[in-house]
């Protein structure tokens, strides 16, 4: 299945989910190509919106401000959701078929990961909006409404894959649900025993053999094993390649070398002089990043200006361009705020009483420049964001690292 494909059958199962269903029950596929094609790319989604949103604004917490978290501890967060997600499709895969029986229906394990996979497409789906600012409590509504609508769509596929009585089906879904509840409980409590991990307690994104990611990788294989189909390796190649073109836009796309992203912060910045330059680049699940930071000052301000270049994930940056409305909001202390500047989508935020701030920039929908720290006003750090080679920038945003 290709991207045209998936993205049909994405509508489909989304608008059409009646005259969807009975293909899906009859097409030929394999766990192996079900989870190639389809689930190990939308269950990215909402792990990689996440992460993106959460490094680009932080999280925001009522009346207390904003917590910026470690771009690594926040990679090692959406790694551990992604895997997740991955293992409990195929868990809930078996649920279905253990209780078929029960409901009248067959027994039948892929049709059971067929039910699983494609009901959760509206789920998937919304995940991705966390990228966008501003709209938590927009995002929690959508995204309730996304789990009733899956809800739906297991009601309506489970008479189709697993054969079940219609007037049964309400039922059984009932079960599914409540089991599928639990086990998501049970899988994240023992994902946050396992690996002790939290935004405050590490901002290193090393992985070894033992490590989910590995363990990840582990677990693919014998499940191909157990199905006796293809090359784990090799699907794992593939994951990464269609994953990476999906968040890519029209085609994967490398970040640029990090130390080349360095060039873009110079020495002396609007009268205020660099210290602390450091670069560095990560890469995971089909996403690799570029970051370079430093401070500037001029004696009396002190900032801190940082690029990063999501060029693995620019097709997420498009749409959050292209999506993202204006929104505004104001406080007894300041304001924050998004909006489009010349096409590029900005977020800024303003302590007055504190006279501290943040201002944020996407260039090229795959740049984003952020400056932050004390100063007279957001001016200030409007225009210092400015004052970089942005044009520069722009002209970067169809190159790779080479």
């Amino acid at each position: 299945m290709n991207i045209l494909s998936l993205i049909a059958r994405v509508r489909a199962i989304l608008l059409k989910p009646q005259q969807t269903w009975p293909e899906i029950a009859v097409e030929p596929a394999s766990i192996s190509s079900i989870y190639r094609n389809y689930v190990l790319i939308l269950a990215a989604l909402p792990a990689l919106g996440m992460l993106i949103g959460t490094a680009l604004f932080g999280i925001k917490v009522p009346m207390m401000g904003t917590i910026h978290v470690g771009f690594g501890a926040l990679l090692i967060q959406a790694i551990l959701s992604y895997t997740v997600s991955l293992l409990m499709i195929y868990l809930m895969a078996v649920v279905i078929e253990s209780l078929a029986p029960t409901f009248g229906g067959i027994r039948d394990r892929l049709q059971g990961l067929k039910t699983a996979a494609y009901a959760l497409t509206p789920v998937w789906v919304v995940g991705v909006l966390h990228i966008l600012p501003g709209l938590g409590a927009l995002v929690a509504l959508l995204g309730l409404a996304a789990a009733v609508y899956a809800i739906y769509l297991i009601k309506l596929g489970l008479p189709e894959t697993m054969k079940c009585p219609k007037e049964k089906s309400l039922g059984y879904t009932a079960a599914v649900v409540v089991i599928g509840i639990v086990l998501g409980l049970v899988l994240n409590l023992l994902v946050t025993a396992v690996s002790g991990i939290s935004p405050t307690t590490t901002n290193d994104a090393h992985f070894d053999k033992d490590s989910p990611m590995g363990k990840l990788e582990t677990w693919g294989k014998q499940m191909e094993s157990a199905q006796q189909s293809g090359d784990s390796e090799a699907q794992q190649e593939a994951m990464q390649e269609m994953v990476g073109t999906l968040l890519g836009g029209n085609g994967a796309v490398e970040a640029v070398a990090h130390d080349k992203l360095g060039e873009f912060l110079p020495e002396n910045l609007l009268g205020m002089q660099r210290s602390d330059l450091s670069t560095e680049s990560n890469q995971a699940i089909g996403v690799q990043v570029a970051l370079a930071k430093a401070k500037y000052s001029n004696g009396r301000q002190q900032l801190r200006v940082e690029i990063m270049d999501m060029g693995g994930a620019k097709g997420m940056l498009a749409l959050a361009g292209f999506a993202a409305i204006g929104s505004e909001r104001k406080t007894e202390r300041g304001y924050e705020k998004t909006y489009s500047d010349a096409g590029r989508m900005v977020n800024e935020e303003w302590d007055e009483v504190d006279g501290h701030g943040e201002y944020n920039i996407i260039i090229g929908q795959r740049f984003i420049i952020k400056v932050k720290g004390n100063a007279d006003s957001i001016t200030t750090l409007r225009a210092l964001a400015n004052a970089l080679d942005t044009d520069g920038l722009d002209k970067l945003k169809d190159a790779a690292s080479g």
